[in-house]
């Protein structure tokens, strides 16, 4: 009888050492340390900073020059359209055209939107060159709250995507729910491109324009600055999308 005793008491020890050793399993089938099952799904919610990216993202695709470029469109169309109702011919529709175009804001494009900023200042360059200076201003104002939110997503996503390599390695996560994890997190990349792609056309549009303009470089400074503005933040969101894409492809590796 002693000796049945003896035994048991270790036996007991043992069970409460397993009891409290945190095994994420719930299971305490193996006593061998290695990689555990899989414990936890793959994540489904956006993140605060992701949702606000894609909401800086959808606001920056209403940039000034832009809607001023859609209004020329609408305009000659409805100027066109105006002038055949009235009885005119063709010749009178085309000429109905080019006038809705000013009003709408940019006939002929960039040369357009230039005329149109001439004629809301009453031809006055300096006028017209200040006027487009506060466009770029106010469009720049919209690219850098996308940077700004480029920038806590992609603080979010490397932590993440390093904890995500570590639960792959120690089966905490399995594979396919990973890959659900990075493809996420390319969605993120995506938003950042789009935007990116906007930012480069709406810089490219008022570079144009500041060369249609007649001012001297002393006139249109401030104007170029704005542009040199857009530049950097463009290289800022350049460097976030490859930061990030580098940081998904080493949570593969």
């Amino acid at each position: 009888m002693g000796l049945s005793l003896t035994l048991a008491l270790p036996g007991c020890k043992t069970i409460e050492h397993f009891a409290g050793s945190g095994d994420r399993s719930g299971t305490t089938a193996s006593t061998t340390s290695g990689p555990t099952t899989s414990t936890r799904s793959p994540r489904t919610q956006l993140t605060a900073a992701e949702k606000q990216l894609r909401d800086d993202e959808s606001r920056f695709q209403k940039t000034v020059i832009g809607g001023v470029l859609t209004g020329a469109a609408v305009g000659a169309v409805v100027g066109g359209l105006a002038a055949l109702l009235g009885g005119g011919d063709s010749r009178d529709a085309k000429r109905g055209a080019v006038a809705g175009a000013v009003v709408g804001g940019a006939m002929g494009g960039i040369d357009g939107y230039v005329t149109a900023k001439r004629e809301a200042s009453g031809n006055n360059e300096l006028r017209a060159i200040q006027a487009t200076t506060n466009d770029v201003r106010i469009d720049n104002e919209k690219l850098q709250t996308v940077v700004n939110s480029s920038n806590q997503v992609l603080a979010e996503a490397q932590t993440r995507l390093s904890n995500l390599r570590e639960d792959v390695q120690q089966r905490r996560i399995s594979a396919q729910d990973a890959e659900t994890e990075r493809r996420r997190e390319e969605a993120n990349v995506a938003t950042m491109r789009k935007a990116l792609a906007n930012a480069r056309t709406t810089r490219d549009q008022y570079a144009q324009a500041s060369q249609s303009f007649r001012g001297t470089a002393d006139e249109k400074r401030n104007l170029d600055a704005e542009i040199a503005r857009a530049n950097r933040q463009i290289a800022d969101l350049e460097r976030n999308i490859s930061s990030y894409t580098r940081a998904i492809a080493v949570s593969r590796a």
